[in-house]
């Protein structure tokens, strides 16, 4: 069996590529250089990109447009999910319940805080009527959010 072959200390290891952000600008131009005919590879190569990438920002195309009709900053990163009307209109009445339980002294524990929650999702779910279908699971992750 013929021993292993030793690499030289002089041979470079290769450096890990560094992650890059791509804000919905850049995500746009792609859209438009696709539209306006370019291929996949000239787009990558012009913008200093990998061919994945550019193929993923295609793919994701609707969730990109919809981030950018809801008026997103078109130098963010990162595409957030915008919480539906109940549970943003919930979590300020959580606040001020919360609030309101702060001043009286009462001891707040993370299980009451849930089950209040709940209870207030429920009221407004039940406002709403058939307008909202999604269901509300006040979980700890939810609560450190």
């Amino acid at each position: 069996m013929a021993p292993k072959r030793i690499l030289p200390l002089s041979t470079p290891k290769s450096a890990k590529k560094e992650r890059k952000a791509i804000n919905l600008d850049q995500k746009m131009n792609v859209f438009k250089q696709f539209e306006g005919g370019k291929k996949v590879n000239a787009i990558a190569l012009d913008m200093q990109l990998s061919h994945s990438t550019v193929s993923t920002i295609l793919i994701d195309r609707e969730r990109i447009c919809e981030a950018v009709k809801c008026f997103a900053p078109m130098r963010s990163t990162v595409i957030y999910k915008k919480r539906m009307e109940p549970i943003h209109e919930m979590e300020k009445l959580l606040s001020v319940w919360m609030e309101d339980q702060i001043q009286k002294t009462s001891p707040l524990t993370l299980f009451t805080v849930q089950t209040k929650a709940k209870s207030l999702f429920e009221t407004l779910k039940e406002r709403a009527r058939d307008e909202y279908t999604q269901d509300f699971v006040a979980s700890t992750g939810w609560f450190k959010r």
